[in-house]
């Protein structure tokens, strides 16, 4: 009896060490995703990022640990022209490759411009996947400009769709996120939601991290107590962290300096 209390001891301490340094991914879909995902690579070495696009040339453009471009026998390498369907289809025709580079991770975040073609027609196709694959699943979607109507349209679909396959959705306003930036040029403007998008992400996945860990030591110290007073309970099923249930975060964090990687590239 007292060996078999050993050994569960065990199993709950290897489990707890396991999830208390969990593998996130952080999925850029698109052009806006992939240019987040590049700003990460370069500024969170506790995340692993993973760039998906139909548009060769954009992806050749950025620094990520994983490249998946899709489509290759529908857009021939091209972009997806800002239909939709188009996008949707190529990350479901890769649907074995996205689940066989993030089966590995115990949380994954989704981020994607919404009111184009690939990361609107993709975002949703992933987060389906990591929900499949019962991974903790974060989405941000990226709304257009005011000014960007018939592009909004799209974008509004886009995160129904989105929320259909992970609740926990925060949605981004471009136009509330340019009145941060200053007298800037476009380029810059741009650069500087990027980095903006990228603390987000950080933050909410030291967030996450936190609390995860704070509930592992919980349910750990009270599986011990119940072996030490001789129960046999069942333990009851982890919480889920009351930081997936926020509905926006900001953060200004630093940005260091991280050494480049190779990345892995797959073609679908």
């Amino acid at each position: 009896m007292m060996m078999q209390g050993i050994g569960m001891e065990q199993i709950i301490s290897d489990l707890s060490k396991s999830l208390m340094d969990p593998k996130i991914s952080v999925v850029g879909c698109g052009g806006a995703g992939n240019n987040i995902v590049n700003s990460l690579y370069w500024s969170n070495k506790n995340v692993h990022t993973v760039a998906i696009n139909t548009d060769e040339t954009k992806l050749q453009e950025i620094d990520v640990h994983t490249k998946i471009q899709i489509g290759t026998d529908v857009t021939f390498g091209k972009s997806a022209n800002g239909f939709p369907d188009v996008g949707e289809t190529c990350a479901e025709l890769a649907r074995g490759v996205i689940s066989k580079v993030l089966k590995d991770s115990d949380i994954v975040f989704i981020v994607a411009g919404m009111g184009g073609g690939t990361g609107t027609g993709a975002a949703p196709v992933v987060a389906d996947i990591a929900r499949e694959l019962d991974v903790i699943t974060f989405a941000i979607a990226i709304y257009p400009f005011s000014h960007e109507g018939g592009r909004r349209e799209v974008a509004k679909e886009g995160v129904r769709r989105l929320k259909q396959a992970t609740p926990n959705v925060i949605v981004l306003e471009n136009d509330h996120l340019l009145d941060l930036v200053g007298d800037c040029t476009i380029s810059e403007s741009f650069g500087v939601i990027d980095r903006s998008i990228s603390s987000i992400i950080s933050s909410l996945s030291e967030r996450i991290v936190r609390e995860l860990q704070d509930q592992i030591r919980y349910e750990v110290s009270e599986a011990l107590m119940e072996m030490d007073m001789g129960r046999t309970s069942k333990p009851a099923p982890m919480a889920v962290p009351e930081v997936l249930r926020a509905k926006s975060v900001a953060a200004d964090m630093e940005m260091p300096f991280i050494p480049s990687i190779a990345p892995q590239l797959y073609t679908r």
